[in-house]
């Protein structure tokens, strides 16, 4: 997207900038004229009568853009900026910023603050923003071309556009590279899943920094090489076969020599070789970044409750006791009535050929007495990414705690999305061993490699509210609902809508009620529903939010807190309803984009500055 000065005279001294093409329609509030040295961006659309042109004008790299229109006669000469540069930025801020990402964003986790660290400490070490790559416009902490930044402009779900002079922002590249992280995550899944496949594919943090490095053709051929246990041939043999260039080759090289560098006899290093050396930098650089969050205060909080596992691992080390003493097989037909009733505990409908990993983990949780965590799908492994309430995933293995959640990136030759089960101990060279069912079609332990981790999950707090303890029922209120409902209803919407009005506050607490009248996977109480995990963040183990609101109490409140036990209260008795027009999502409407789901739902209405959807 090309810049252009404005062409402005002593009779012309500014030009108006208006909402419509129309010299009739309101100004820009924020900037209603246009003066002097200011550049805009053409966003392409012009009027019917040619006389109008929509632009963007941006103050500086991390000023919001504002949209607008301008007569044409305005567009001066195109401007050239010269060599282009991110200037520093201060570590800590950055770190920071990588944090507010992940905290925002209500869509799955799968590039979150550690990885987008870690690739920035790859690409730049977070100071090296200048060009480092063969194309000298890719810069910035991620390297990030104009290709790049096109592509993440015309994304559908950009809410908050940030121009084409974004991309000289070191803060502002984090949520492009998530963005990206994310897009190449979901094409490389598209790509490399099998037709019959059942369930969401999972790739690994390898498979999307090998995107990255490659390009997707590539990525996806050296994953089906390293699955299918095929012949190791050299990177380049790899590379001609998706189609590249002998002269793209080089390139890559050139770009990429600590990956893709000849091997010491001249020629090319093997695929083997290739993904154990990126293994290893993107395990090293996740170190880094570990560290790095560890500075962030709450961000990564203290396990103090690692004995919390012992009432879900006493059950499924029973079970492995009993098909190792019975020496059960997944083809016996006692074994098989095992199987059958992990599958029902996930669903009945189930067939009984069906991937039962999942299926174990959900079986073993809700024995426990814990069902209410289990999630949708259960037995699909890339549905328990969002297990609990705490991602673990920069963890080394030394500090994850026993029974923990693991979702791993497809075995190799098989046609599986994804594998979970349980952690119990790390391994020598970094590897992880993991307690779990269909495990090579038994129940056993196996040992994986680290690189192999999409996620590691753990639930924080059994109870999140444990002095929420009053079971006195409510007058009025729906079916089984006591005072502790209502407090944690609160609790909730002082979390999630203390900046709103009352009317907000009461649209937030008619989701809750929506959804605990679907009776669905969301839960079927109010205190169910509002914990539910990665439901309403402001219960996220690392959400500064859920320290504050565990202290709010009818006895220790403010004047907000009093009003969101009124409208819980209503909620509950149903005196107060109908604030969201029947929504069961929500979103708050600064976000830089949009949830995903957003796309695929009925906007009911916008209540301050959330906006309310059924889905």
């Amino acid at each position: 997207m090309d810049e252009f000065r404005l062409s402005l005279d002593a009779d012309h001294p500014f030009a108006e900038f208006h909402k419509d093409p129309s010299a009739d329609s309101p100004l820009i509030t924020a900037r209603p004229r246009l003066t002097g040295d200011m550049l805009v961006v053409p966003t392409g659309r012009v009027s019917e009568d040619q006389l109008w042109v929509e632009v963007l004008y941006q103050k500086n790299e991390t000023a919001r853009p504002l949209k607008g229109w301008i007569e044409s006669k305005f567009v001066g000469d195109k401007h050239d900026r010269g060599p282009e540069a991110v200037p520093p930025v201060n570590t800590a801020l950055f770190v920071a910023e990588c944090v507010r990402y992940e905290l925002s964003c209500l869509d799955d986790k799968t590039v979150g603050s550690d990885y987008l660290l870690a690739w920035a400490i790859l690409e730049s070490n977070l100071v090296n923003f200048g060009p480092q790559l063969t194309d000298k416009a890719a810069i910035g902490p991620y390297q990030l071309n104009l290709k790049d930044w096109e592509a993440y402009l015309n994304a559908p779900e950009l809410n908050l556009n940030p121009g084409p002079t974004g991309r000289l922002s070191a803060l502002t590249q984090i949520d492009c590279a998530a963005w990206l992280g994310k897009r190449d995550a979901l094409a490389f899944a598209a790509k490399i899943a099998p037709e019959d496949s059942v369930g969401e594919y999972i790739p690994s943090l390898l498979n999307i920094f090998h995107v990255r490095l490659l390009g997707l053709d590539a990525a996806v051929e050296v994953q089906t090489i390293q699955s299918k246990k095929q012949a190791n041939p050299a990177m380049d043999v790899v590379l001609s076969k998706i189609g590249l260039s002998a002269s793209e080759i080089e390139t890559l090289v050139a770009d990429r020599p600590k990956f893709l560098g000849k091997a010491p006899a001249g020629g090319f290093s093997s695929v083997d070789a290739f993904v154990n050396v990126t293994a290893v930098a993107l395990a090293d650089a996740m170190k880094k970044a570990f560290t790095l969050l560890k500075a962030i205060p709450g961000f990564i909080p203290d396990i103090d409750n690692k004995a919390a596992s012992k009432v879900w691992m006493d059950i499924a080390q029973a079970e492995l006791k009993a098909w190792s003493d019975q020496n059960l097989k997944e083809s016996s037909e006692p074994g098989l009535g095992f199987v059958r009733k992990y599958l029902d505990a996930a669903s009945k409908d189930l067939p009984g050929n069906s991937a039962w990993c999942g299926a174990f983990v959900a079986w073993c949780l809700k024995q426990a007495g814990l069902a209410d965590t289990v999630v949708k799908g259960p037995a699909w492994a890339a549905n328990w990414v969002n297990w609990g309430d705490l991602d673990l995933r920069q963890r080394d293995p030394a500090g994850i705690p026993f029974g923990a959640v693991v979702v791993l990136a497809p075995a190799d030759n098989t046609d599986s999305s994804g594998h979970v089960a349980f952690f119990t101990q790390p391994m020598p060279l970094g590897k992880i061993e993991l307690l779990g069912g269909n495990q090579s079609n038994l129940l056993k332990t196996m040992v994986v490699e680290r690189n192999k981790i999409v996620s590691v999950r753990w639930l924080s707090a059994l109870d999140p509210a444990p002095d929420a303890t009053d079971e006195t029922p409510v007058d009025g209120g729906v079916e089984g609902a006591t005072d502790r409902d209502v407090l944690i209803l609160a609790r909730t919407l002082y979390g999630e809508a203390r900046g709103e009005t009352a009317a907000g506050r009461e649209a937030v607490a008619d989701v809750v009620m929506n959804r605990v009248a679907a009776h669905t996977w969301f839960g079927s109480s109010v205190a169910g529903v509002c914990l539910k995990s990665w439901q309403f963040s402001c219960w996220n183990a690392n959400d500064p939010n859920r320290k504050i609101i565990e202290r709010m109490s009818e006895a220790h409140a403010d004047e907000i807190f009093l009003d969101c036990l009124r409208v819980a209260r209503g909620a509950v008795t149903g005196a107060i309803k109908g604030g969201s027009k029947g929504a069961n999502h929500y979103h708050a409407d600064s976000m830089k984009r949009f949830p995903s789901w957003a796309k695929r739902s009925a906007e009911t209405t916008r209540v301050g500055h959330h906006i309310f959807y059924k889905l």
